[in-house]
């Protein structure tokens, strides 16, 4: 294969068989995840009494710092609501629509606005009722996987559900601990800037979104305002902490009423509103403080960096309101989060609060001083690593140290030189075709340049050769990001198994088949004819013949039609 379907090394296995085999463990935890959120609705069912004390401060209080601690992918590949999501999928059942380009941009928006309606729904129907509990979880996997049915790929996952922000939020830019990707073993190109693939690399291309910086700066509001209300409604913290509000079947029949004594009042210090109302009032007053909050401080450090004259990225700023914002959420959740029920266990809640506080501090430490421009360097020198040619010495992981040797081993001999020119250009390709950078923004990588001892004319001149081959693309019929490059390379993987298990049958390729896997991996007729045309020039003589009779047989029907 060469440009239309060419990719990283870091992203060509599927990540299906290459987890499997280096974390076990992953999976062995999805079971059990799978199994408990199997429980909850019988729990609420054949327990009505204790469902919400178990669900909302152990599980669901649990959940946050669990996927802080284990990382983003493999979250993903644990969170049951992404089985049931991508179930349809594995049954053949699985949608062929793609997200809407309103979708696309407003994605934070819709997720956070079902995460909205979801506390909203805690505060007047399944907090304390055990049967409400069942059904909302129900109802929220039916969800899943209709959207599985209707949608390709991860659309729920990216677009909809209601955790999707949380798990970036308290993620992003990379985890604690690194991890390996999550990107579909079929990437189908739901998303752009897919974070199953490159978490860092969707998190600076939307750095600069609107409804990301809205949700951002809401949300430690939000989560105020959740656990404000208990307080509102009652006029004692007691309430809360007490766990009295885990078991009140009673809350959903009298939430929508005027209240009239203290158990059906929306405020307390006005009952007659109904609690309905005074809950979403109070969530959505919190999280507009929030952003107005946050905005005013963004706007206050970018002024005084300006007075300041300091000249950084332009992105920093929000970077770091991003990373304060998710540290305050956080730790905000955790002052309440389980509280109930962990103050029944003597000396827990203070081994809680040191652990929360601990994790907290390392995210934001590990965040803070992230860039763009070092992330796009990194990436570049790992491309470069990559191709370490000497078998008789392993590159270094400090990648300023394999920059030196690699360096000094190659300007040693005539050749090395060039493999060293010829190495720079592949890499500078990867990262380009990865989405890490653009032509634009090639210079923040230039001083690799200077670490590879690249002369400026051929620096030029590798520059001038990938400006021209971006020119010269004739089948790239899109700009192919990394998800699109996936999308196709997959796309041709199983292109090519069907026609080798035709030719071995003694067959003719079938057209139905070949428009259903089209369909099933969302490749337009240009994207198809480009892939067919690609496999004829890799294939080997026997598959060679047959794809250049698929073609002839294709242009022939095309002609017919027309």
């Amino acid at each position: 294969m060469n440009h239309l379907i060419q990719v990283s090394s870091s992203a060509t296995k599927p990540a299906a068989s290459r987890d499997s085999v280096s974390e076990p463990w992953v999976e062995t935890i999805r079971q059990i995840a799978l199994v408990v959120f199997f429980a909850v609705p019988l729990v609420g069912v054949l327990f009505p009494a204790r469902a919400g004390r178990l669900v909302w401060t152990v599980t669901i209080a649990a959940l946050p710092l669990f996927i802080v601690l284990v990382g983003y992918h493999r979250w993903r590949r644990i969170c049951p609501l992404s089985f049931f999501s991508r179930l349809p999928n594995r049954l053949g059942w699985s949608g062929s629509r793609k997200a809407s380009a309103w979708l696309e941009a407003n994605y934070y928006l819709v997720a956070f606005t079902v995460f909205l309606a979801c506390l909203w729904l805690r505060l007047v129907a399944t907090n304390g009722n055990g049967h409400a509990i069942a059904v909302f979880f129900v109802m929220i996997t039916m969800a899943a996987f209709a959207f599985g049915m209707l949608f390709t790929g991860k659309t729920w996952c990216n677009h909809v559900c209601p955790v999707s922000f949380i798990e970036k939020i308290y993620t992003e830019p990379r985890s604690l601990l690194e991890t390996p990707n999550s990107q579909c073993p079929k990437c189908t190109g739901c998303k752009k800037s897919c974070p199953d693939i490159n978490e860092e690399n969707g998190y600076w291309k939307e750095i600069d979104s609107s409804p990301k910086r809205t949700v951002y700066f809401c949300y430690p509001g939000l989560v105020f305002g959740f656990y404000f209300y208990y307080f509102l409604q009652s006029a004692t913290w007691e309430y809360y902490f007490g766990g009295r509000w885990t078991n009140e079947p009673s809350v959903l029949h009298t939430a929508f009423l005027p209240g009239h004594d203290p158990t059906t009042a929306g405020f307390f210090f006005f009952p007659a509103m109904p609690r309905a109302v005074a809950s979403f009032l109070t969530l959505s007053v919190c999280a507009l403080v929030s952003f107005a909050v946050f905005s005013t401080l963004e706007k206050f450090v970018e002024r005084r960096r300006s007075q300041r004259n300091e000249k950084d990225e332009a992105s920093m700023v929000r970077h770091w309101l991003l990373a304060i914002a998710a540290f305050t959420a956080f730790v905000t959740f955790y002052s309440f989060a389980g509280a109930p029920t962990l103050r029944l266990i003597p000396g827990l809640p203070h081994i809680t609060a040191i652990a929360v506080v601990t994790t907290a501090t390392l995210f934001i430490a590990r965040r803070l001083p992230r860039t763009q421009k070092i992330f796009a360097e990194e990436s570049l020198a790992r491309n470069i690593v990559a191709r370490w040619p000497w078998a008789d010495m392993a590159p270094p992981k400090n990648l300023k140290d394999a920059f030196l040797i690699y360096t000094i081993r190659s300007h040693e001999s005539s050749e090395g030189y060039g493999r060293l020119l010829q190495i720079y250009q592949d890499a500078v390709r990867d990262s380009l075709a990865d989405g890490l950078v653009t032509r634009e923004t090639v210079n923040i990588l230039l001083s690799f340049r200077s670490q590879l001892q690249i002369k400026q004319a051929d620096h030029e001149k590798v520059m001038a050769e990938l400006a021209e081959e971006e020119r010269q693309k004739i089948h790239r019929v899109t700009e192919v990001s990394v998800e699109k490059t996936l999308q196709l390379r997959a796309y041709a993987a199983e292109l090519r198994q069907y026609f080798d298990r035709v030719l071995a049958a003694g067959g003719s390729p079938n057209d139905d088949v070949v428009k259903r896997l089209q369909t099933e991996f969302r490749v337009t007729k240009e994207e198809h004819a480009a892939v067919l045309f690609e496999l004829s020039d890799d294939a080997g003589a026997a598959s060679n013949y047959m794809v250049l009779a698929f073609l002839e047989s294709q242009a022939t029907s095309m002609k017919r039609v027309s």
